[in-house]
């Protein structure tokens, strides 16, 4: 149901964005505002912004995964927050040409059609915002800035259209428009940044990746952890992988291993976790099976004890299997002299 509520909601904004944007786009070619005109270019891109998310939330939340799409449609949120904040730049860029050009040539628009068009538009955006102030996804997020920053937009335009209306200073319209733009796009690179970084499956933010692998290296049975990765599916949603190497264990103490390293990520928001044991023996086997001729000539005891240092160095130290197997000998054959 919450979900439902959140979806309508974005509808209503929708519908109410829409509506706006025709009645403001008529309303600024008649006053000759380009100030008006430029938030009835920003309130297009809401309303394209808004229609996206509502599908794109109703597709989230209502699609199951399927052989396409393995992780769902969880991320198409994300990508309508992507789309909308590309619109908005695109729209700013367009914006700071038009305005520029009213500097160099001023014009004085019809200042009651501002004044009654800017009443409207804070009255408008304020509701859009308020319908959509219960949603927790970045899509929801963007879509809040965008109607805040018009409410906001709209109010600079109620001010600025109210000292036209006693001043005539027509380069004022203008100068609105650009620091209008000025504020978006500000707004919207941050939250450029926020999608791409996870578009790029960055580590989200908070989480340590170094600590949660050493508490899962504090466990007993634990050998060894690679292939550790953490990334997020969307903004709150995250994913895990992991390999971990362990000691010789049975089937039901592997699987009783399992759960202990499962309860590390108890306090995040995982939408998967995929933890792959293997036994450490059988991982050092393999890892040097193309090296067999060389450690075939070596005493058993320097053998073992080399195949664990070359592993070390192997992964610690990322030189090649060559390298550290070598090293491993070497190291091995010292201390069994010492010894």
């Amino acid at each position: 149901m919450a979900q439902e509520n959140k979806s309508n909601n974005i509808k209503v904004a929708f519908f109410l964005n829409l509506s706006f944007t025709v009645l403001e786009l008529i309303g600024g070619l008649i006053s000759g505002s380009i100030a008006i005109l430029a938030d009835s270019l920003h309130d297009f891109a809401d309303s394209l912004s808004l229609g996206l998310g509502w599908y794109f939330e109703r597709k989230s939340e209502n699609e199951a995964s399927n052989e396409r799409y393995t992780y769902g449609y969880k991320r198409f949120s994300l990508l309508s927050a992507f789309i909308n904040v590309i619109v908005l730049m695109l729209g700013a860029v367009y914006i700071f040409y038009e305005s520029i050009r009213r500097i160099m040539n001023p014009e004085m628009p019809d200042v009651k059609w501002m004044i009654g068009i800017g009443v409207l538009g804070i009255v408008l955006n304020g509701i859009g915002a308020w319908k959509l102030k219960s949603g927790a996804s970045l899509n929801s997020k963007v879509l809040i800035i965008h109607l805040l920053e018009d409410a906001i937009g709209w109010f600079a335009v109620l001010v600025v259209s109210i000292i036209l209306l006693f001043v005539d200073i027509p380069i004022l319209d203008p100068i609105l428009a650009i620091v209008i733009n000025l504020a978006v796009l500000i707004a919207v690179s941050v939250k450029l940044v926020a999608v791409v970084k996870i578009f790029l499956q960055r580590v989200p933010e908070g989480v340590n990746v170094a600590l949660l692998k050493q508490k899962i290296l504090c466990i007993a049975g634990v050998e060894r952890v690679n292939h550790f990765h953490i990334w997020g599916l969307t903004d709150k949603d995250k994913v895990v992988t992991a390999h971990v190497k362990i000691k010789d264990l049975n089937a039901p103490e592997q699987s009783a291993l399992k759960e202990k390293i499962c309860e590390v990520f108890k306090d995040m928001d995982t939408e998967h976790i995929t933890i792959d044991l293997q036994l450490f023996s059988t991982y050092l086997e393999a890892l040097f099976e193309d090296h067999q001729q060389r450690l075939n000539v070596l005493d058993e005891h320097v053998r073992k004890l080399a195949i664990q240092h070359a592993e070390e160095f192997y992964q610690e130290e990322r030189c090649t299997k060559e390298e550290a197997l070598e090293r491993g000998i070497t190291k091995a054959e010292m201390e069994l002299r010492n010894l």
